[in-house]
């Protein structure tokens, strides 16, 4: 996976023709496929020409450049009317709050993580709501615990929390206490009800019958 911030400023070059056509300046985001939907490549600095790439032309995304098959592969925004739309939606994601299906609020995207042969979004990293509780730091959360990718919002399925995975891919410690402090939580109230349950048993016994038949 690539976090979107390496797409940034890699150059573009095309196989056929072998030339660098620009940088990578910005990410096109569609949110209902939860994808990048194309890069926007830029040339010059006096006079900048802007082109866009829709990702299903990207050949390979390298450590040192992204290359394409030809020049072509790049057009103006006014002829990719869909792309255009989706650029107006204007969804950046990073800065977006995440909010359970409850309305529990769980942080703030800082960065994305896609995979660079589908341009697929696969995870984000996330840092914790000064509000929140649960867990502390940053995180990642699947893309699959994501049901709505909103322009200011992403709502998350119920227990979303507990999926959250610190880099060395553990659950947070936060949700691993609150799972372990209910635990023993239930296992108390279990061994009280026992007990309790005991006791009316214990009452409900008649006294042993201790007189001695007469001989």
């Amino acid at each position: 996976m690539r976090k979107s911030r390496q797409y940034l400023s890699l150059p573009v070059v095309t196989l056929e023709e072998g030339k660098e056509i620009g940088r990578i300046r910005g990410l096109v985001i569609n949110p209902q496929a939860g994808e990048i939907a194309a890069l926007i490549v830029q040339r010059g600095h006096i006079f900048p020409e802007q082109k866009v790439i829709p990702y299903p032309r990207v050949v390979s995304v390298g450590n040192n450049a992204l290359t394409i098959q030809k020049a072509s592969s790049a057009e103006r925004l006014a002829s990719l009317p869909q792309i255009l739309n989706l650029v107006k939606e204007n969804v950046q994601l990073k800065g977006s709050r995440i909010i359970t299906e409850e309305g529990t609020s769980l942080g703030h995207v800082v960065e994305y993580l896609v995979d660079p042969a589908t341009g697929k979004i696969e995870a984000f990293e996330v840092t914790a709501s000064p509000a929140a509780s649960l867990w502390k730091g940053k995180a990642y959360l699947p893309a699959s615990e994501v049901r709505t990718i909103g322009k200011d919002v992403l709502v998350v399925r119920q227990g979303a929390e507990e999926n959250l995975q610190q880099n060395e891919g553990k659950l947070s410690e936060g949700v691993k206490n609150l799972k372990n402090t209910t635990n023993r939580f239930i296992e108390k109230a279990r061994k009280l009800q026992s007990k309790m349950q005991g006791e009316e048993n214990d009452q409900e016994q008649p006294p042993p019958n201790n007189d001695k038949p007469d001989s």
